[in-house]
């Protein structure tokens, strides 16, 4: 008897897969088989068999699924790749921006639906900003995902706003409409900026990192005090930091042509 997987059921196996991972939280097999117009027979059977290789999880209490350990592990392998690669491109830009500005810089690398602070570069100031280490940060509050998201496919932004935001400070918005304003606001300018939206006592301006494929894929940030929040606007600051992505999207495109 032969092993090959019939195309049709690969397919099928590939929607299910698609559709966990636009979900928020566990789902029944009956709602994912109705978004997908497809047999709940068909799409049971193929969620326990994914399961058997860890690709869905399954709450035995629930009876419910989502996306399970080998889909993270395959994940936090590509993240670690695309991490290694961003910040060896990155780094000396970013010492050379703190230099320059005297203020913190960071970089925030998109992991699909946040950012991710994994490298940052502190000011001598007195009254300088440290960014938390390590912690996602929400699309709609932080500067980094916001440059990002400007510069993301319309569909692709009216999914990933979809359901309740988080009010993360009192500053944050969590308007669909009021945010996507401020989205084509920041595609306009170029940059974003976020007045303690994601975090009380940081003020951040930043602007997007591109692939070689155009996609925005990571955000450089200059961190500041509320206290100096007027000079984020500063042309200077502005076309400084704009030099600096320019110059990381250039250099992480070339090494990206050269290992292909």
């Amino acid at each position: 008897m032969s092993d090959e997987i019939p195309a049709s059921t690969l397919g099928k196996a590939l929607q299910l897969l698609l559709a966990l991972s636009n979900e928020q939280g566990e789902i029944g097999t009956s709602e994912l088989a109705r978004k997908l117009g497809m047999h709940k027979a068909t799409a049971s059977r193929i969620l326990i068999k994914l399961s058997e290789y860890g690709f869905v999880y399954k709450n035995k209490e629930t009876r419910k699924y989502w996306l399970g350990p080998s889909i993270y592990q395959m994940g936090m392998t590509m993240a670690y790749v695309s991490f290694n690669e961003i910040l060896e491109a990155a780094r000396r830009h970013i010492d050379d921006l703190r230099d320059l500005l005297n203020e913190s810089v960071a970089l925030e690398i998109w992991l699909g639906n946040s950012t991710v602070t994994t490298y940052y570069a502190l000011s001598n100031h007195p009254d300088k900003i440290v960014p938390p280490p390590g912690k996602q940060l929400a699309l709609h509050a932080a500067a980094g995902a916001k440059a990002i998201l400007s510069y993301t496919h319309t569909d692709r932004v009216q999914k990933l706003l979809e359901g309740e935001l988080a009010q993360v400070t009192e500053n944050t918005l969590t308007d669909t409409l009021q945010i996507k304003a401020k989205l084509a606001e920041f595609l306009t300018q170029g940059y974003a900026l976020d007045y303690e939206e994601m975090h009380k006592g940081i003020c951040a301006m930043a602007a997007p990192v591109f692939d070689q494929l155009k996609r925005p894929t990571a955000a450089i940030v200059v961190l500041v005090p509320p206290g100096r929040s007027e000079s984020l606007t500063n042309p200077s600051i502005v076309t400084h930091l704009k030099a600096t992505t320019s110059a990381i999207s250039r250099e992480l495109t070339a090494k990206q042509f050269r290992v292909t």
